[in-house]
């Protein structure tokens, strides 16, 4: 896929914006995702009006075993059947074998036996891709029309760039969960995390930086300029700079401090506080990262931030001030803005301000490696 674009000098200026548009929602979807199966149906509630998209499968391979984790446009009893498909002889087998797309036309005038379960469903064209990190294949996604509409090369360009983020955003999730159940290997697999991750995020971002290149409208620029940030700043948290004593934690202060850095230069002495060390969990380090650098965007000036655990009717809550001129605003903007009430949500975190100058983020936080000495 390197060198391929999204704006390419034959294609309609308003496909452009849109699928820019949708490139931008999906990174936001499957950047802050914790459900494998919520994120592909998510992805596909996204897409299926604007590609006219009549089904989904997503495919999911663990170890030699391939499960159907999620699908979409189909009855109860079409789903069972998917999952009781023999998935080795159909079309998504040959194409994890192969690790090639396969672009399927006129699967009702043809009577292979790979196709027999989409056309049982009335698909008419099917595209199938494979989810591919590094030389690992993860599974397959799978969309179907039941009009004899082909993918054109630009829908087929779009998807396949979808596929990329949702297979890292696969690759991160599988891993977190394996740090979550505590495997014994856990100080391995976060230097797997640190390294692979990171690496992932970099051709990642390398990508997204091709097209800003590409892009010819500034509109299409910025938006894709804003997509590599984001994912610039969740490298940020995958980097051994950040490291604690527990190899699942990260130093929260200074995480923030290179977000600050990436977007707005060298930190100035005395903008970030913190009166005793603060680490949380990597995936709570990333959807901070994130939510700090998306209230940056809306924020103006450069706040003075402080970090503090407290305690609050027998909870341990992390209190996180801003304060600067105007920042005290940022909390009635910040409603309107997508990502930062999904980012919210995910941290169970509230937004309040003090006035004009000051804004209040307020999470629950289990203290990690220096849970105690809370303030009252």
């Amino acid at each position: 896929m390197t060198g391929d674009t999204i704006a390419t000098a034959t294609a309609d200026p308003a496909d452009v914006r849109r699928y820019l548009a949708l490139v931008a929602a999906a990174t936001e979807r499957l950047m802050t995702a914790d459900d494998p199966a919520a994120m592909i149906d998510s992805l596909f509630a996204l897409i299926r009006d604007e590609l006219r998209l009549d089904v989904f499968f997503h495919f999911r391979r663990d170890g030699d075993a391939t499960r159907l984790e999620a699908s979409g446009g189909l009855t109860r009893a079409e789903r069972h059947e998917a999952a009781m498909l023999d998935v080795e002889s159909s079309a998504c087998g040959q194409v994890m074998r192969e690790r090639r797309t396969l672009h399927l036309t006129d699967v009702q005038g043809n009577a292979e036996t790979r196709t027999s379960y989409v056309r049982s469903l009335g698909v008419e064209v099917y595209l199938c891709m494979p989810l591919l990190h590094g030389d690992e294949v993860l599974g397959t996604l799978g969309f179907g029309r039941r009009t004899a509409r082909p993918f054109d090369e630009e829908e087929r360009r779009l998807l396949l760039l979808l596929c990329h983020y949702a297979a890292l955003a696969q690759h991160r999730l599988r891993i977190e969960e394996a740090l979550r159940h505590g495997i014994d290997t856990q100080a391995r697999l976060l230097a797997e995390l640190n390294h692979r991750v990171r690496n992932a995020l970099q051709v990642a971002i390398g990508l997204v930086s091709h097209e800003v290149r590409s892009a010819v409208e500034p509109a299409a620029r910025t938006a894709l300029s804003r997509a590599a940030e984001r994912l610039q700043v969740l490298a940020s948290a995958h980097r051994p700079l950040y490291a604690t004593a527990d190899p699942g934690l990260v130093d929260l202060p200074a995480l923030f401090g290179d977000v600050i850095t990436q977007l707005r230069g060298d930190v100035p002495t005395g903008t970030i506080h913190a009166p005793l060390p603060l680490a949380v969990p990597i995936e709570r380090a990333v959807a901070a990262a994130l939510l700090l650098d998306a209230l940056l965007e809306d924020g103006g000036a450069l706040p003075r931030i402080t970090l503090q655990a407290v305690e609050r009717d027998g909870n341990e809550k992390l209190n996180i001030s801003f304060q600067g001129s105007g920042w005290g605003r940022v909390a009635t903007i910040a409603e309107q803005n997508r990502l930062v009430v999904r980012l919210c949500h995910q941290l169970r975190a509230t937004l309040t301000n003090e006035d004009d100058e000051c804004l209040i983020l307020v999470m629950p936080h289990d203290g990690g490696e220096f849970g105690h000495g809370c303030a009252h």
